[in-house]
């Protein structure tokens, strides 16, 4: 499951203090464009009235800070860039949802299924504009934190994990109508996907005025970590906690044929017989839930359930070693390291 509470290296008041700010940043417009935002943000209810926040995954808004705690700088300096990545991830859930066909999200109706797809898509870019903006919000800062030349690098790098995540997007979709997709392939998508934490991580270093090695290294911690929490929430999907059934999101993914690094295993090691069935199931339009038990029981005989939950140790590994790179203290280090491994989902 995604990581919903506060991540190692903050506070609560840390945590309290950013929600307030995205808060804040969404409120401070009054269209009811801006009530449905919120209403995705957990804030509000589909009339607008406040109503207890539903808790929801914040980490790439505070990994932003964590790397700039870990650099020794105020969470001030970093709020904007925190806020900003916030709503791109927000912006690409919204329009996620859209493209699967996902009902609820945290145990609510996504925007699409609550005001259709075309207000729904147009919230989603709403809020990727909003991402942007927030970034230029550091021309207000004082000192060396408004230097155009920091904002600039900041909002090129934003746009650069979009373009990223939407390229991923792409190929993830063109696989859904190939029976066979290889394992570097799943990789190389999960690694587009992973370039929203590399950002993160990144953002957290501009704020810091990391010199450019430094900045690299985070940026490679941060898309190691997202790799991995891609490639092991479609593990997620397929084998979720005991005791627990999917959620819409997970079923929506699965259903439209969505491969994971496990079949990908499985499609390049497994037997003649073995991979001609996982191609009749992958032919199918929708898969339904017997499809489903299928595919994971030919996962279990393939073993490569195991091999992918390798692989994913294997990045956490490459994102720790990338810290080496970096001048923070071993207790940071390890808050970042820690934090890691919660995003990933492996604690």
């Amino acid at each position: 499951m995604l990581f919903t509470g506060v991540l190692p290296g903050l506070t609560t008041a840390d945590s309290d203090q950013f929600e307030s700010a995205l808060k804040r940043f969404v409120d401070s417009r009054e269209l009811p464009l801006y009530k449905m935002m919120a209403y995705h943000l957990g804030w509000v209810d589909q009339n607008g009235e406040p109503e207890p926040v539903t808790i929801q995954d914040r980490s790439h808004g505070q990994l932003v800070l964590c790397v700039a705690k870990a650099a020794e700088v105020d969470s001030a300096s970093a709020m904007p860039y925190a806020v900003a990545v916030e709503m791109l991830y927000n912006f690409l859930l919204v329009h996620e949802d859209v493209q699967n066909a996902n009902p609820e999200r945290n145990k609510r109706p996504t925007i699409w299924w609550a005001w259709g797809p075309a207000q729904a898509i147009n919230a989603g870019d709403g809020i990727h504009a909003m991402a942007r903006m927030s970034i230029f919000e550091q021309r207000k800062a004082n000192g060396t934190t408004s230097d155009p030349r920091n904002i600039s690098l900041a909002l090129e790098s934003l746009d650069r994990a979009t373009l990223d995540v939407c390229e991923g997007e792409y190929l993830d979709i063109s696989y859904q109508e190939r029976a066979a997709v290889g394992v570097d392939e799943i990789v190389g998508v999960a690694r587009k996907r992973g370039a929203l934490f590399g950002i993160c991580a990144k953002l957290g270093g501009i704020a810091a005025e990391s010199d450019e090695s430094v900045l690299e290294a985070l940026y490679q911690f941060g898309i190691a970590i997202g790799t991995a929490q891609n490639l092991h929430i479609d593990l997620q999907a397929l084998w979720p906690d005991e005791g627990t059934e999917r959620s819409e999101v997970q079923r929506g993914r699965l259903q439209s044929k969505k491969k994971s690094l496990a079949t990908a295993h499985a499609i390049e090691n497994g037997t003649p017989s073995t991979r001609r069935r996982l191609g009749e199931i992958f032919m199918k339009r929708v898969l339904d839930p017997t499809d489903l038990d299928e595919v994971t029981a030919i996962l279990a005989e393939t073993e490569s359930r195991a091999f992918a939950e390798i692989r994913v140790n294997d990045l956490v590994d490459n994102a720790i070693k990338a810290l080496e790179a970096t001048k923070f203290s071993s207790e940071r280090k390890n808050s970042l390291i820690e934090s890691a491994k919660l995003i990933v989902g492996l604690n």
